[in-house]
């Protein structure tokens, strides 16, 4: 039932101008995850962190919330190196789990995707002010032309090709490591003094505590400050002090963490257009996860060790922001160069952020119209899936990037709101939700894969010279042709954990803001009762859209929740792509043939009456016995005929899994020098002229 489309229409792979091109190498499908994980989270927003909890929080908050991510997406690629397949999101839960949750994932994706799209090109956009010689917000129709410009970039890129989109990210993947590299060293350089003294105090320039004294929304006006009350003083002195306020900043910071560590997830999009998908897709996945997370908590470490929490120039979360360069809060990286004596190195940084942040738009848009393409074959009405499920000649689904680019406009509501850029943020807060709920249920969905992978493994016959089993994770061929990821189901777990954390705690803060704002003596310095409102529902609209999503597919289609002991090795072990994915329709190939596996005698006699039915059977004990005896040797006749049956039928079933397997790339074959260097430069023949 999960291989079959939900709606009744022909599988997709199978009609001409409806599935994606097979073009993308290792470095170009690290290049696309790379360019999604790394943008403007770390280089930009990552200053909210710092003035939350600390210099030494802000580090541990991208290891926890790093962390978590990390085991989501080690968990997806398990079940990615299984079924590299369009659209694998989806395929996951709609296999594994139950169709409802295939489509919720669908509609979540797509629209959390775009919604990063959307946040990504209003942060470049804003960040273009920082360019200027007086770096004052830019009038509304200048922001809007700039806004308008970058989505129009970005739709023109795509519709090229594929191809050209690949090689374009392949140079931004190296850009941005480079960048991230640099800018460790270069905060490393200021922190010795190496780049000329500083204009201001030593002490007003450096974090003088690891973490902040508690949790204060407003921002400190100095590092003394330890006051804090949650009602009966103003806006300044709210807050909760001493230990309990620290954790609570730090569990907010591992919230807003998330936004920057997700984006490892786009290598399961680019599954449906990798050239050798069971050989590049895993690997590459765990390149463009494990990189840039580990790096994360360097960075951050290096830049919060020249900046001081209490700076005024530091995004704070829920104050109405500020500062002498405007309302838009300015890099932590930023901030640490202004006061040495390389004047132009402020700007210079601003550019490459810019940079960073448009090319991980570029990302979103990539993924969610790959989603959206996906959603439309497999989900919407057949009128709407003509139109987004389709291709160009070349490929291209036109339409869902078209669709999506248009979505990517919501860029543009509430340019005059600089005080705080409230749309922007409930954008991004909207995108942690839905992604927190997608995460959620691909980890719920791995182990449903888990189980129903397990109960085949246990499903075997015993035979005189051993077992028969048909597939196994522990198998040699499994672990080397697929791929095992190990401690499961605790990644598992904590990828659930995790997720559900995010969800719930995103939300808290800015309602014990709301909760305690009529007991304060002055609230200027907070958010306006309707931003935090937006906060609130930014974050918590997500989930609720996901159920929404999960409940109305469920009442119109009637589906049913995928039951673990209906899962065959077809799932796990698929035939080869070029057939499933063939424009041609047609039955599947044929297995080649296998011995007869009809020797009575390998079965396994475990008693003397077994032994004396079989031989019975063979012929050695002649029929001597009256009619009732007659019968009851007719009776084991077709108990014997049933085993043999299930016999045959499982060393077919393995034999076939067998020969799929070994027609795989054997995965690491090369070294792990080698496996790395090819995301460099590609080691396959194809790809050269």
């Amino acid at each position: 039932m999960a291989s079959v489309p939900p709606l009744d229409r022909t599988p997709p792979t199978w009609a001409k101008h409806e599935h994606l091109h097979r073009v993308l190498y290792r470095p170009q499908l690290a290049g696309i995850g790379i360019s999604g994980c790394v943008g403007a989270g770390i280089f930009v927003t990552s200053g909210s962190l710092v003035s939350t909890t600390g210099s030494l929080g802000a580090a541990i908050s991208y290891v926890i919330a790093g962390g978590i991510v990390a085991c989501v997406c080690y968990t997806i690629t398990e079940m990615l190196s299984a079924r590299p397949l369009t659209g694998a999101l989806i395929d996951f839960p709609h296999t594994f789990l139950d169709p409802a949750c295939g489509f919720a994932v669908a509609l979540s994706y797509t629209l959390a995707n775009i919604c990063s799209m959307a946040t990504l090109t209003a942060q470049s956009a804003e960040l273009t002010a920082q360019l200027k010689q007086d770096p004052k917000p830019h009038p509304i129709e200048v922001e809007a032309a700039i806004n308008v410009a970058l989505i129009v970039l970005t739709t023109f890129s795509h519709c090229l090709g594929v191809i050209l989109y690949g090689k374009i990210e392949r140079i931004i993947m190296w850009f941005k490591l480079c960048l991230l590299v640099l800018v460790c060293i270069l905060m490393i350089v200021v922190n010795t003094g190496a780049v000329g003294p500083r204009t201001e105090s030593y002490k007003a320039n450096y974090t003088s505590h690891a973490f902040t004294p508690g949790w204060k929304p407003t921002g400190y006006a100095n590092v003394t400050e330890s006051s804090l009350s949650i009602s009966g003083v103003s806006d300044g002195h709210f807050g909760l002090d001493g230990s309990g306020g620290r954790f609570f900043a730090f569990l907010t910071a591992v919230t807003l963490s998330m936004f920057s560590c997700m984006g490892g997830d786009y290598m399961a999009v680019t599954a449906g257009e990798a050239k050798n998908p069971y050989k590049d897709v895993p690997a590459a996945m765990s390149f463009v996860y494990l990189v840039p997370l580990s790096s994360y908590p360097l960075a951050m470490m290096a830049a919060s060790a020249n900046v001081n929490y209490a700076d005024e120039n530091l995004a704070k979360i829920y104050s109405r922001g500020g500062g002498p360069y405007g309302p838009h809060p300015l890099s932590p990286f930023v901030i640490a160069v202004q006061s040495t004596s390389l004047h132009g190195l402020p700007k210079a940084l601003n550019l490459f952020f810019i940079i960073s942040s448009y090319t991980a738009a570029n990302s979103a848009l990539y993924v969610s119209s790959r989603t959206f393409f996906v959603l439309a074959q497999q989900y919407l009405p057949t009128k709407f899936a003509n139109i987004f499920g389709r291709t160009n000649r070349g490929n291209t689904p036109l339409a869902s990037i078209l669709f999506c680019s248009a979505l990517g406009f919501l860029s543009l509501i509430g340019l005059s709101q600089y005080a705080y850029s409230q749309p922007r943020i409930t954008l991004s807060e909207f995108y942690t939700g839905a992604m927190g709920s997608v995460y959620l249920i691909q980890c719920v969905s791995f182990l449903n894969y888990k189980a129903g992978l397990d109960r085949i493994a246990k499903n075997k016959i015993r035979v005189r010279k051993g077992e028969i089993h048909v597939l196994s994770r522990n198998d040699d061929l499994y672990i080397s042709r697929l791929f095992k990821s190990r401690w499961q189901p605790l990644p598992a777990w904590i990828g659930i954990i995790g997720s559900g954390f995010v969800i719930v705690w995103s939300g808290i803060p800015p309602l014990f803001i709301l909760a305690a704002k009529g007991s304060l003596t002055s609230t200027s310095g907070l958010k306006s009762t309707t931003a935090l409102a937006f906060d609130v529902i930014g974050v918590y609209v997500g989930p609720v859209f996901f159920a929404i999503c999960y409940f109305a597919y469920k009442r119109r289609t009637g589906c049913e929740r995928i039951d673990i002991n209906d899962l065959t090795p077809s799932q796990y072990v698929l035939e080869d792509l070029e057939f499933l994915e063939s424009s041609v329709p047609g039955p599947p190939p044929t297995p080649r043939k296998h011995s007869d596996a009809s020797d009575i005698g390998a079965i396994e006699l475990n008693s003397p009456d077994d032994e004396r039915r079989m031989s019975t059977i063979k012929g050695k004990n002649p029929i001597r016995h009256g009619h009732s005896t007659s019968v009851e040797i007719g009776e084991m006749t077709a108990d014997m005929r049933d085993q043999l049956e299930a016999q045959r039928a499982m060393e077919a079933e393995k034999k076939r899994v067998e020969d799929i397997l070994m027609r795989r790339p054997k995965r690491m074959q090369n070294g792990i020098w080698k496996e790395i260097w090819s995301f460099v430069v590609t080691t396959d023949k194809e790809e050269k002229p």
